[in-house]
């Protein structure tokens, strides 16, 4: 009987095992250097994750787009592009930070500046109405000093909000270690800054859906309680997880390559 083409045998194929010629002898990135790397990798992700969900909505339709994409190689408008979308998302950082910082100061204005009657609020105006102006502001600091106390946050909404902040952050993390080495050829801002890349063992160019195994990978790790990050410390080719997953290293662009 004839087994279908679904569940047919196959044998072992060259090109997920083969090493293009070009990557050996490359130097390796150390793990420390990794480290550093990442670590500038999160910070990035988490100043992305307090900008808007329609942002970071419009980054993982950029995400799909570029998985529908048949063009994959590294041509000469993905590095501009990768600066262009990082400026992007630093101006929209930026922006964030001084909306919030100045709603916070107007506020703040309006709340303090009780004795312009006409710009404190109706509730503020009628807070000792008729009292002597000693007894009216005292009662306007204590009134003041209440509304300054935190409100009571209950277990539920502060899980709301852990939930929501995991969940930015994620997809963000999605649209960062997806696009980015995609469009600088295995580079992020963590690996550019300390000159490192990331490479496809069959020298394959680096693509979204490559970026998404690698970031698969963190997840894997994570679940693993970090040993599938701590692999890379004695592996051969310095290959975590992720590495395994996406079937890429991470080599040092500072030194040059050495023959085996």
């Amino acid at each position: 009987m004839r087994l279908p083409a679904l569940v047919a045998d196959r044998a072992v194929t060259p090109e997920p095992l083969n090493v293009a010629p070009a990557l050996v002898g490359q130097p390796l990135a150390s793990p420390m250097r990794r480290a550093w790397a990442m670590g500038i990798d999160l910070v990035v992700v988490a100043v992305l994750s307090g900008l808007s969900n329609l942002w970071l909505g419009a980054g993982l339709l950029l995400v799909l787009l570029q998985l529908r994409s048949s063009g994959a190689g590294a041509g000469r408008w993905r590095k501009p592009a990768g600066w262009a979308l990082v400026a992007l998302f630093a101006v929209l950082a930026v922006a964030d930070v001084w909306h919030d910082g100045t709603g916070r100061h107007t506020k703040a204005a309006i709340t303090v500046d009780d004795d312009d009657e006409d710009l404190a609020p109706a509730a503020v105006r009628q807070i000792g109405a008729g009292l002597p102006d000693a007894e009216r502001i005292k009662l306007l600091e204590a009134a003041l000093a209440s509304a300054r106390k935190p409100g009571h946050v209950t277990l539920r909404a502060e899980l709301n909000r852990i939930a929501d902040a995991l969940g930015a952050s994620f997809g963000w993390g999605i649209v960062y270690f997806s696009l980015l080495p995609a469009l600088w050829n295995g580079q992020t801002l963590g690996k550019k800054f300390l000159r490192l890349r990331a490479v496809e063992l069959t020298g394959k160019p680096m693509t979204v859906m490559r970026g998404l195994k690698r970031y698969g990978g963190y997840a894997a790790g994570m679940a693993t309680g970090g040993l599938g990050f701590a692999q890379l410390l004695w592996d051969d080719n310095r290959q975590a997880i992720q590495d395994r997953t996406a079937h890429t290293v991470v080599i040092d662009l500072r030194r040059s390559a050495q023959m085996p």
